[in-house]
């Protein structure tokens, strides 16, 4: 074999392998890689549409982490218990989304008190948005999160020890809007949705958020328990 041969072959294998390392290296990024190393273990049932309320939905479902569908936007919306204060998913009301060149989804909560717009549907929102959660209008924008979780935190144990000011029951505090909220009964018939609407009585699978370390009762709930 010439010299030149063994070169050329030489080059060949540096660049396959420049390319691989490069790959890799586009592939890791460590802030949306941090946060997702952060979350709690996996829902017991597993992942759904129900799972992990309250999280940060579009961490995974990203290009980024690659668990499908990947979504435009997702959130969770809660109700609070005036007697127990614990949060309550709240089923079958509308999110309405607002992009910045006029454009709008709307999202119907599911049994979690989930939503989402899967990105295929949405390709090309244009941020910032305003948010509408029932009668409800968010108010401020949102600049270009697409996990309404990671504004609107849950009260994590974590959170409450480290931070006096957390909220131990919504989460709100110095850093965190707190958990979305809504009055189940005041939301007006045109923004209720689903086979179980949101003004009907809460039924089997609607189990409560805990606060602070406190466990989720069975049903849609399961988040606000972790560290």
């Amino acid at each position: 074999m010439t010299t030149l041969n063994i070169a050329a072959k030489v080059a060949s294998v540096w660049l396959v392998a420049g390319f691989a390392l490069g790959w890799l290296g586009c592939r890791y990024d460590p802030v949306p890689q941090a946060k997702i190393d952060a979350l709690p273990p996996e829902d017991a049932a597993g992942p759904s549409e129900l799972h992990r309320a309250g999280q940060p939905c579009v961490l995974c479902h990203s290009e980024y982490e690659g668990a499908e569908p990947a979504l435009a936007m997702g959130g969770t919306v809660f109700e609070q218990n005036t007697t127990t204060f614990e949060l309550i998913p709240v089923e079958g009301v509308f999110v309405t989304m607002y992009d910045s060149a006029g454009a709008s989804q709307k999202a119907c909560t599911n049994a979690a008190g989930n939503f989402f717009v899967r990105m295929d549907d949405w390709p090309e929102a244009k941020f910032p948005m305003t948010v509408r959660v029932g009668n409800r209008f968010m108010r401020s924008l949102v600049g270009r999160e697409r996990s309404c979780a990671s504004c609107h935190r849950l009260a994590t144990k974590s959170r409450v020890e480290n931070d006096p000011t957390v909220n131990s029951s919504t989460g709100a505090g110095r850093d965190s809007a707190g958990a979305i909220l809504v009055e189940r009964a005041a939301v007006p018939p045109e923004e209720q949705c689903g086979p179980n609407p949101a003004g009907a009585t809460v039924g089997a699978g609607g189990g409560a958020v805990g606060g602070a370390g406190g466990a989720a009762s069975a049903g849609g709930g399961g988040a606000g328990g972790s560290p």
